[in-house]
């Protein structure tokens, strides 16, 4: 009887002493108003699912990421930098483990503590688990296939690599802790796939600022502010400031447009053909409006530089050539014609848009439309023009290739059109023929063509494209190694260029440098080289549109394609 007493009495100051546990809130120096609901639209049908690790599309995804919360969160150039879940992370001086310090004293939704032990299961239980979620586990494991070792000590978690893989441990930071005590039954059960949907709406818990009150399919969702959020301002009020969020499915961005004009909807990013008539309402109605800088994505050209045709090889293939095409591209007509002015000219494969951006490059590389030095870079390159004013080659051939994009997309059969006639002022001959979709994709990924427009949603860290710019990689669609196709592509004729070979190892070495700023260095070289060879040749993007009434009030003093009207959305309130 003593002895169980006696363990009584211990288990019984475990949690007293857990109770004392002093919560580890996090401050913002937001100045707001508490209340209010913030009227927002939903393209489409609405969401798919409430399963954040099945979620995919935007829709579902815009929802699921309201209720959820990560280690740490990007700042508003999509930068890792701000503490979440997490207050503070460092690596071991080896670079093959990083150590999150994972806040304490935070209660879930639900009010149920929130505990490492979420943290810890959240990770080995689920997500390393690779039919457990629909991305699988592939972004957790490091060059040689491994998952990491998970070890917990007090309240900091530990990630060990057999290398040093900073682009997992990112994978990691940014990834949604689950609550256990509500999940875990599905884990066991083999089925985490089938928690959380649309049914489920009133089931769900998390750690993020708001959580759904009600939901109607394909009408509308209603969040609510979560009770138990952990993040504080400086005035001791509990955010987020909004009471509630308004999802308003609206069948399309013409719908969504209407709607805003009427007053229904708070916040929305406009086309920039509905521009003018933005600015033109904007006084009467009391809307601030703004220009957030390029997009992330871009079109570009790429060039078949080991085509079987020996003639068009040795013309894709010379960088010359590659550069008169960036000279003769009329970008700001581009961008006039498409996007009102409100686009940017892009030389490069990372966005101005991101934190990794080297400006450097606009000046070593200053391409601007000028058929004087395309001509110019034509003339280095060996070419030249018969007496017809056709631009031939060295061994008089003239110049002619096929150009092909996606049929149906408004901004490249632009594109398209003027490139045709820039190649016309400077002698050569594009044959442009638009292509359905997935036909053009299946020749890009043979390869079994000339050039193609076509583009790659952008990301703001460029250790994502790996896939594009590693000579292994499955989208290095502009020169594939013989192994990618042995049927297709003739070895004999295959050659891997210097700085290509630069460039994959930059992106090889990426993966392992956990030192922030020497990896900014590798990827600013690695712009430098795609400046200087053009290995795609790259157009223009729109630049990221907002409006807003005037009664609300941002957390994000300057949206923009990396962090856009919705960043730090527990900051932003209403009059």
């Amino acid at each position: 009887m003593k002895k169980l007493l006696l363990v009584m009495l211990v288990a019984l100051v475990a949690v007293a002493a857990m109770a004392q546990v002093e919560p580890e809130y996090r401050i913002d120096p937001y100045e707001g108003k508490p209340g209010g609901t913030l009227f927002l639209g939903s393209i489409g049908t609405g969401p798919r699912t409430f399963n954040p690790f099945v979620a995919q599309e935007t829709s579902s995804t815009d929802i699921t990421d309201l209720m959820h919360q990560s280690m740490f969160n990007s700042d508003n150039t999509g930068m890792p930098t701000i503490p979440a879940l997490a207050t503070e992370w460092w690596f071991s001086e080896d670079g093959r483990t990083v150590y999150f310090r994972v806040r304490q004293g935070l209660k879930w939704s639900d009010g149920h503590p929130f505990t490492i032990e979420d943290v810890r299961w959240t990770f080995e239980d689920l997500y390393f688990v690779n039919e457990f979620t629909r991305n699988g586990n592939a972004t957790y494991k490091d060059a040689q296939g491994f998952l990491p070792e998970v070890e917990v000590d007090g309240n900091v978690i530990s990630f060990t690599w057999t290398e040093p893989n900073v682009w997992s441990f990112r994978a990691i930071g940014w990834g949604q802790i689950m609550p256990k005590h509500v999940l875990d039954e599905y884990v066991q059960a083999g089925n985490p796939i089938e928690a959380w949907t649309l049914a489920d709406w009133d089931k769900i818990v998390g750690m993020g600022p708001f959580m759904i009150e009600s939901f109607t399919e394909g009408v509308r969702t209603v969040m609510r502010k979560n009770p138990h959020y952990w993040i504080f301002d400086e005035a001791g009020n509990r955010l987020p400031y909004l009471e509630r969020i308004n999802y308003e499915v609206v069948g399309s961005q013409d719908v969504l447009l209407l709607k805003f004009e009427a007053g229904e909807i708070d916040i929305m990013g406009p086309r920039a053909a509905d521009w003018p008539r933005i600015v033109e309402q904007a006084e009467e109605k009391g809307w601030v409006y703004g220009v957030g800088g390029p997009g992330l994505g871009s079109d570009f050209i790429t060039f078949n530089l080991g085509h079987p045709d020996p003639v068009k090889r040795s013309w894709f293939r010379n960088v010359h050539f590659r550069r008169a095409i960036q000279y003769m591209m009329d970008k700001e007509s581009i961008i006039d014609t498409l996007f009102n002015g409100l686009g940017t000219a892009i030389y490069g494969p990372v966005s101005p848009s991101s934190g990794f951006f080297n400006p450097e490059i606009l000046e070593a590389f200053p391409y601007r439309y000028s058929i004087t030095r395309a001509r110019l870079e034509l003339r280095r390159g060996g070419f030249d023009w018969d007496a017809q004013g056709r631009l031939i080659d060295s061994d008089g051939n003239r110049v002619e290739f096929d150009l092909s994009t996606n049929a149906g997309n408004i901004t490249r059969e632009t594109i398209a059109a003027i490139l045709v006639d820039g190649a016309a002022k400077l002698g050569m001959k594009i044959n442009y023929a638009p292509a359905d979709f997935n036909l053009l994709v299946g020749k890009l990924l043979t390869p079994d063509y000339d050039a193609i427009l076509i583009g790659l949603t952008g990301s703001v860290d460029p250790g994502s494209g790996w896939n594009v710019w590693r000579i292994d990689g499955g989208l290095h669609s502009f020169n594939y190694p013989p192994e990618y196709n042995p049927d297709v592509i003739d070895p004999d004729i295959y050659e891997a260029f210097d700085w290509e070979k630069r460039i994959h190892e930059i992106f090889v070495r990426s993966v392992g440098e956990v030192d922030e700023q020497a990896r900014w260095d590798l990827f600013a070289e690695f712009q430098m080289i795609v400046a200087e060879y053009q290995p795609y040749v790259y157009t223009i993007t729109q630049n990221y549109l907002y409006v807003h009434k005037d009664s609300v009030h941002l957390a994000n003093p300057h949206p923009n394609p990396a962090a856009g009207t919705l960043w730090q959305i527990h900051g932003i309130w209403k009059d």
